[in-house]
């Protein structure tokens, strides 16, 4: 069985994701990263997302 999260735990995973976007895009934008790398990066975070409200759903 897994635990609940508690109100700060989300919105500190929220606040990790929000960061995580903003560097990649910052990335990208700064020529540091491909186009391909940036999109990469993307889906690997929004399928972090998923997978922590897919987890909270569970509950």
């Amino acid at each position: 069985m897994k635990k609940a999260l508690s109100a700060e735990e989300r919105a500190r995973r929220m606040a990790e994701d929000i960061w995580l976007n903003y560097f990649n895009r910052y990335l990208w934008e700064d020529g540091t990263i491909s186009e391909t790398e940036y999109k990469k990066m993307t889906e690997k975070i929004a399928m972090r997302s998923t997978k922590l409200s897919c987890e909270r759903n569970e509950r």
